[in-house]
């Protein structure tokens, strides 16, 4: 271990690991020829949170932020299906 490297918090570590984690995604051109792989990880994940849901947050502190996300790519689905309703014509 290098003497003279920072010594990161467990936050900083953990914003970091998201910058990561969001870059090496964010990299992927197009989720298309992997639905059925997306598809699995969002079910196992809507699992995790139901399941942790009401687990103290300090106990599992991503289930919040994981709930919040999922609420919001439903909300995404939804309103892609409604325009698809209101404009056939134009799918």
């Amino acid at each position: 271990m290098n003497a003279h490297a920072p010594v990161l918090d467990a936050d900083t570590k953990e914003h970091l690991a998201r910058a990561d984690a969001l870059a090496a995604f964010e990299a992927i051109p197009s989720l298309d020829d992997h639905g059925e792989i997306a598809r699995l990880i969002l079910a196992e994940v809507s699992l995790l949170t139901r399941k942790y849901r009401c687990i103290r947050r300090h106990d599992v502190p991503h289930i919040a932020e994981l709930t919040g996300l999922l609420d919001a790519f439903w909300q995404e689905v939804k309103e892609v299906e409604i325009q698809s309703a209101r404009m056939p014509h134009e799918v």
